[in-house]
């Protein structure tokens, strides 16, 4: 297979079996609002993978297993392409086929393996280390967004807490001071301004800021705009080293996957920067294809473009003298992952402690500014008691 295998236009099938096509969709108008509607997930090509794996081992008929494989689908549109996909297969067309037909769900990787297992009568072989393969890639991938989802909720929480100060508590705060009729502290005075400001301009802040969001979300769809804002990720600390492992993790893994099931090391290096999420990353390893192609070792390529660290190349340049690269590229993988849970562990134990230390600063900075006030009406009141009691006296 010197090529990668791409989706291209199938025979058409023949007329589908009475009652063998999915049932129609039936979507309610709030679906329409949902932008993740219909999604496919990694979730749920694991366990479609797995029970094709066990139903093929257990010698089912493909057009029975995809047929069962439908009907215990809760994806709707997930349900309705297996379906398609079974009546496809009726039809005549081979399965890699079919599935290429739907490579936007199950990806370029995931095409091709069919391809070759269908094609060496492997098939259940290469469903089992494909249900391995998405299982490892789905717990990582759940490790990472853990990492980075914990420091968005502490943020919005903290947002939260600063906002209901400052429109619900503050002008209450603000009116009692007018009634005093006294000059405040500095502080308090810029407390108070700020959250007039917001209780003003509330509306007109939150549609610059989600129109801000808006834009930066339509620039990241531009080629340019992604390959900027990806390059922006890999220089924050400990975030930009964590979406450089998990990527060179993903990638290393699926490139031994596609080795051990015979695809050739070009092909199976080009399929696997597809699944490289990081445009960085991705032209990076792409440049080291082009280099390969041009007769230059991988160990040496890689090590150009200076995206692995030295132990990394070092063991790819050993296992592609030994003739054992696929190996070596699983232990290039599990290294990775675990340079990627000892990140996940070290970011959680310094991301809370730094959140509570910065949201105690603020939220303690307005409660001082508006007690200082408060404990100086108290001191001109002790004060003035004291002196008017010896005078009368």
């Amino acid at each position: 297979m010197a090529d990668i295998e791409r989706a291209k236009p199938a025979p058409e099938a023949k007329a589908k079996v009475k009652g063998s096509e999915g049932p129609d969709e039936e979507r309610s108008l709030l679906s329409y609002l949902n932008p993740f509607y219909g999604r496919v997930t990694t979730a749920q090509l694991l366990l479609f993978t797995k029970y094709f794996a066990t139903l093929n081992k257990a010698g089912i008929p493909v057009l029975r297993t995809l047929a069962t494989l439908a009907r215990q689908a809760v994806n709707p549109r997930f349900k309705n392409i297996i379906f398609r996909m079974r009546d496809e297969v009726e039809g005549g067309i081979p399965l890699n086929a079919a599935f290429r037909k739907n490579e936007d769900i199950f990806g370029l990787l995931y095409v091709n393996l069919v391809r070759v297992g269908e094609e060496s009568g492997r098939l259940f072989n290469v469903l089992d280390r494909l249900a391995t393969l998405l299982e490892r890639q789905l717990k990582l991938r759940r490790r990472v967004l853990a990492a980075m989802t914990y420091p968005a909720i502490i943020t919005v929480v903290a947002t939260g807490v600063v906002l209901f100060l400052m429109l619900a508590v503050i002008p209450n705060f603000a009116k009692l001071f007018q009634q005093f009729g006294q000059e405040l502290p500095w502080a308090t005075q810029v407390v108070i301004d700020t959250s007039t400001f917001l209780g003003n301009n509330f509306l007109n802040i939150t549609a610059i800021v989600l129109g801000f969001f808006l834009v930066l979300y339509q620039v990241n769809q531009t080629k340019g705009g992604k390959y900027f804002f990806d390059g922006l990720k890999l220089k924050v600390p400990l975030f930009g080293e964590l979406t450089q492992k998990y990527n060179i993790a993903l990638y290393a893994r699926n490139l031994a996957t596609l080795f051990q099931s015979g695809v050739t090391i070009i092909t199976g290096m080009k399929i696997s920067v597809e699944a490289v999420d990081n445009a960085v990353i991705a032209e990076a390893l792409l440049s080291v294809v082009r280099d390969v192609e041009g007769g230059m070792p991988i160990a040496k390529a890689l090590g150009q473009v200076n995206i692995m660290p030295e132990l990394s190349t070092q063991m790819i340049e050993v296992g592609e003298e030994s003739g054992n690269l696929d190996e070596m590229l699983e232990k290039v993988a599990d290294f990775y992952e675990d340079e990627i849970n000892f990140l996940v562990d070290q970011l959680t134990a310094l991301v809370e402690p730094a959140f509570i230390v910065v949201l105690g600063s603020i939220v303690g900075f307005i409660v001082v500014a508006m007690y200082l006030p408060i404990f100086r009406m108290a001191k001109v009141v002790t004060g003035g008691g004291g002196a008017g009691g010896p005078g009368g006296g």
